[in-house]
């Protein structure tokens, strides 16, 4: 039996609630940059929800979460150029901007609201986590959607 792969994209997830994309990334971007954080920061939860059929959740499966970050740069080493002219690959940043994908399994049987906390430090980012809630449909149309 085939588990379900779901795949969804902070980028998108965020794209349309408050605080704004724009207000929420550049905090988040700020991991990335050379300038230091406040010291009185707190780390923040980025939560996201995954829709499951009852179905899905009963056989279990996987979710995929595409996390934007910075990594440097395997052509230039994060040096930006190669010898004496810019990178090509990172155009001279010395890091290259992604979405990287993070799996998470879901176990079978899961309730709804079920929550998964994950650091996301080993992508750079320090002042938030993730977390990933699972929003469990009952309704009769999900079990036939998903036989």
């Amino acid at each position: 039996m085939e588990r379900a792969l779901y795949v969804t994209s902070l980028r998108e997830s965020f794209a349309t609630y408050h605080p704004s994309f724009d207000e929420l990334f550049d905090r988040f971007w700020s991991n990335f940059s050379l300038l230091s954080r406040p010291k009185a920061e707190h780390v923040e939860s980025l939560t996201v929800e995954i829709p499951l059929s009852a179905r899905e959740a009963m056989r279990g499966g996987q979710t995929r979460v595409l996390v934007p970050a910075r990594a440097p740069c395997p052509v230039c080493e994060g040096h930006g150029a190669v010898g004496a002219y810019e990178c090509w690959e990172c155009q001279g940043q010395g890091a290259i901007t992604a979405d990287y994908p993070l799996d998470i399994e879901h176990p079978p049987g899961i309730a709804n609201e079920h929550a998964v906390q994950v650091s996301l430090s080993g992508f750079g980012i320090e002042n938030f986590y993730l977390t990933v809630r699972f929003r469990v449909s009952e309704s009769a149309a999900d079990w036939e959607r998903s036989a």
